[in-house]
């Protein structure tokens, strides 16, 4: 049987599994930070969508390891598409699904209790509500495991809001085209992640900047700081460039 590839692991997070699809393909509400690598060449193209976003405008952290990576895109490629053939085969497509994800985690972990976290989506997000659904199915299965994932769809997360198990964490990224109903339910979100250029900026918003995914368990917004490889002339790109001539923090490395 075919299973999910996870990483264990990156410049950023500590020991925790790690699950990813294409960056820009899988997110269909990104929005500021709409980029895509393509499958074959890792070619980066930018297509931002800021019709309905708020927030400043950036390329997407994680489009820029596919650039950088065959064997990254190769691997976010095949789970998307193992994701849609499961998905699409059964006429119970979120029991299929929940099956999957649960199955490849037992398959190259074991039921060892190594791992007490799981990120969903270090790149992607939940381009299906049937998909959704099965994360937290799978979810409830590992009630020792934390799972968390920041999140556009902002729309799937609101209506399963009963369902969602006491070891599912969410929190919603700004920039996206579903950012309208933030302000309106951020009592029920809570947690809300903001990009920002600088850490003045974090601070005159009265934000706390992550940079390990702690604020993901928390209950208040914070502030993620702009990195990776941005946009030539762009106010991102002037913001990182201005703080690498500072010897400032610029972003994650091994």
């Amino acid at each position: 049987m075919q299973t999910l590839k996870f990483s264990t692991g990156n410049a950023k997070l500590g020991k925790r599994l790690i699950f990813s699809l294409p960056a820009g393909y899988s997110c269909p509400n990104a929005g500021h930070c709409k980029t895509f690598a393509d499958r074959d060449t890792g070619k980066i193209l930018d297509l931002p969508n800021s019709s309905n976003a708020t927030g400043l405008e950036y390329r997407c952290f994680a489009a820029m390891s596919e650039a950088r990576s065959k064997n990254c895109r190769d691997a976010r490629w095949y789970n998307w598409n193992l994701i849609r053939e499961n998905l699409y085969a059964t006429r119970n497509p979120v029991s299929q699904i929940t099956k999957l994800i649960v199955e490849s985690i037992y398959d190259q972990f074991g039921k060892r209790k190594s791992f007490d976290l799981c990120r969903i989506h270090e790149s992607g997000d939940f381009w299906s509500e049937l998909y959704f659904k099965a994360w937290l199915d799978a979810a409830k299965q590992f009630p020792n495991m934390k799972f968390y994932a920041y999140t556009k769809q902002i729309n799937f997360w609101l209506n399963s809001l009963e369902s969602i198990p006491d070891n599912f964490y969410l929190t919603a990224s700004i920039g996206g085209n579903l950012d309208h109903l933030i302000p309106r339910y951020a009592h029920k979100l809570k947690r809300i992640a903001y990009v920002v250029h600088t850490e003045d900026q974090a601070a005159d918003m009265g934000l706390s900047i992550d940079h390990d995914d702690s604020h993901c368990f928390g209950d208040k917004p914070f502030a993620l700081l702009v990195h990776g490889s941005q946009r030539a002339g762009s106010d991102a790109s002037k913001a990182l460039s201005l703080r690498k001539r500072q010897g400032s923090w610029t972003g994650y490395s091994k």
